[in-house]
């Protein structure tokens, strides 16, 4: 082949490869609705993979570095509730908002001054239960991280794993030796609510989520307390991270008449309300917050509060009035995005300022809440005092 024929296969390659070029771009922007207005950065992108991946002198994971690069797009929305999750976290999110946890089944929270994680909780049916762990135990390490020298983050995630695999679990109680564990980690069913009665006929709910599955958690926890003689409720949404609009609507939608619950707006302005029906329990009813009541939590507050059917007591809560949806990607990550606007019945938006309770009441300065007694509980005192006195 001579120079000049050489030439021309080049030139054909060339004008091959632009021809491919631009039917996969023309066939990306038919296929996938808008992503032809963002062609440019996804060029832009590629040509950043492509440079790193012909010219760093360093290795480096291509997968990491796309997980950082949509974690930084997300990132720039500059929205405290949008996040971008990795293909290996997806399975472990979706299950804890549907109202169940990976793991040996100890709920903890972390103790600055001991550097230990103290255990407030551990679930029915976990192998933790099963080893003897309780509330107030110390977690001190699981397999070789410890929470002293390797943080509590580190040791959560060692604790966590394939299901069906062990991991060797260290904690102390009191002032005995440290003990470790053989513990398998398990797909379990949260604790989301429980319920107990007080002195005087008062019941008391506490919620701790409104992940799926609450509202039956909740009934079960209601019908029990009506059978013990209950005549007011107390209804506590103190530190509960909130969960799924139907969840709490569904809740809420026993105290209240037929009336609207919740206002959701998109971006192309499309408006749901979410309603209740008829029937309604006249049970008196106060609601217990502070300021981490966050999400629905806050908002089945809020809604108690205006429509005048529970009075409200403990400290202002988070504020919060985005709801998000989880978008699955190809490569099996995700992201969740704030895709909707929530109101009150009466259009307010409590993502400023949260709401404010009609009775505000703080605990004592150190007050540890997973820990502390009734008599500690000034806030619960409070509500139990309004019922008494007659209140909502």
């Amino acid at each position: 082949m001579d120079e000049n024929e050489k030439r021309a296969a080049r030139r054909g390659a060339v004008m091959g490869a632009a021809v491919m070029l631009a039917v996969c771009l023309l066939a990306g922007w038919r296929l996938l609705p808008g992503y032809g207005s963002h062609l440019q950065m996804m060029i832009k992108l590629g040509q950043i993979v492509d440079t790193v991946d012909r010219n760093y002198v360093g290795d480096f994971e291509s997968e990491l570095l796309g997980d950082m690069a949509a974690y930084g797009m997300i990132r720039s929305l500059d929205d405290r509730y949008s996040t971008y999750l990795p293909a290996s976290t997806v399975e472990a999110y979706e299950a804890n908002k549907y109202g169940e946890t990976f793991g040996v089944g100890i709920q903890c929270v972390w103790d600055e001054e001991r550097q230990a994680a103290h255990v407030y909780r551990v679930l029915e049916g976990s192998s933790a239960l099963e080893q003897g762990l309780a509330p107030g135990d110390w977690l001190i390490a699981a397999d070789d991280v410890t929470a002293a020298e390797d943080g509590y983050d580190a040791m959560v995630a060692a604790i966590r794993g394939e299901e069906g695999t062990e991991v060797a679990v260290t904690f102390q109680r009191g002032t005995a030796a440290p003990e470790t564990r053989m513990m398998e980690r398990r797909r379990l069913t949260q604790l989301m609510a429980e319920g107990e009665l007080l002195d005087g006929g008062i019941g008391l709910i506490r919620i701790f989520s409104f992940h799926q599955g609450v509202s039956e958690q909740f009934r079960a926890a209601y019908e029990a307390l009506q059978k013990q003689g209950m005549e007011k409720l107390i209804i506590d949404v103190r530190h509960d991270n909130g969960g799924l609009v139907s969840e709490m609507t569904e809740i809420a939608d026993q105290f209240l008449p037929e009336c609207d619950i919740m206002i959701m707006r998109r971006k192309n302005g499309h408006e749901t309300r979410k309603v209740s029906d008829a029937a309604q329990d006249p049970i008196p009813m106060a609601v217990l917050v502070d300021e981490q009541s966050y999400s629905a939590a806050e908002f089945f507050a809020a809604l108690m509060q205006e429509y005048g059917r529970a009075v409200t007591v403990g400290e202002q809560t988070t504020g919060k009035e985005r709801a998000q949806d989880t978008y699955h990607l190809a490569d099996g990550s995700a992201i969740v995005l704030s895709d909707r606007k929530y109101l009150t019945p009466q259009e307010r938006a409590l993502g400023e300022t949260g709401m404010t309770p009609d009775i505000l009441v703080a605990l004592p300065e150190g007050t540890n809440f997973y820990f502390m007694s009734k008599a500690e509980d000034l806030q619960l005192s409070a509500a139990v005092e309004a019922l008494q006195e007659g209140g909502k």
